[in-house]
C-alpha cells in the first residue's frame, strides 16, 4: 500500500511524489512567469513611449502575466507546505533566520513574490481604473517593473534552472 509506505526522513512516500511533482512544476512555471512578465512589460514600455491606445489585447497581456503568476505562487504555497527545507525552517526560525540560504527559502522569496504578485494585480485594477491611456501605460510601467524586478531578484538562481525527471 502506497499511503503506509515511508520515503526517506520518516514522511509517507505519496508526500515526497507530490513534493517532486510540484517542484518540477513550480520550475516550468517560473519560465512562463518570466516570459509573460517580461512580455508584458516590453508591451506597456511600447505603449508608453509610443503613445499607443491601450487595448483589450494589451490587458489581457498583463492579465496574462498577474495570472501566471498566481498559478506559480499557489504551487510555492503548496511548496511551503511540502518542502523539507522549508519545514526544517519554519521548526526552528531562529536559526533560519542566521542562515542566508534557508532564510530566503523561509521568509525573503515568499514575502517578494507575495508582493511582486499584489503589484501586478494592482497594475491590472489601476489600469482598469485610470482616466487616460496614457495614465495606463504610466501604471502598468511602472507596477509590471517594480513587480518584475523583485522576482528577478529573489528568485532562487542557484537552484536548478530546469526540473530533473
Amino acid at each position: 500500500m502506497i499511503v503506509g509506505t515511508l520515503a526517506r526522513g520518516g514522511r509517507p512516500l505519496y508526500l515526497s511524489l507530490m513534493y517532486s511533482f510540484i517542484l518540477a512544476a513550480h520550475n516550468i512555471v517560473r519560465w512562463l512567469v518570466l516570459l509573460t512578465g517580461v512580455i508584458a512589460l516590453l508591451n506597456s514600455y511600447r505603449g508608453l513611449f509610443t503613445s499607443a491606445a491601450w487595448t483589450p489585447r494589451d490587458r489581457t497581456i498583463a492579465a496574462a502575466y498577474a495570472n501566471t503568476f498566481g498559478l506559480q505562487f499557489l504551487l510555492g504555497l503548496l511548496l511551503l507546505w511540502l518542502s523539507p527545507l522549508t519545514r526544517t525552517g519554519f521548526a526552528n526560525m531562529g536559526a533560519a533566520m542566521r542562515d542566508p540560504a534557508l532564510r530566503l527559502f523561509v521568509i525573503e522569496h515568499p514575502l517578494a513574490m507575495f508582493v511582486g504578485l499584489a503589484l501586478a494585480h494592482i497594475a491590472l485594477a489601476r489600469t482598469r481604473k485610470a482616466a487616460t491611456d496614457a495614465a495606463r501605460w504610466r501604471i502598468a510601467a511602472i507596477l509590471l517593473t517594480l513587480s518584475l524586478l523583485l522576482v528577478l531578484a529573489r528568485t532562487p538562481w542557484m537552484r536548478p534552472l530546469f526540473p530533473a525527471f
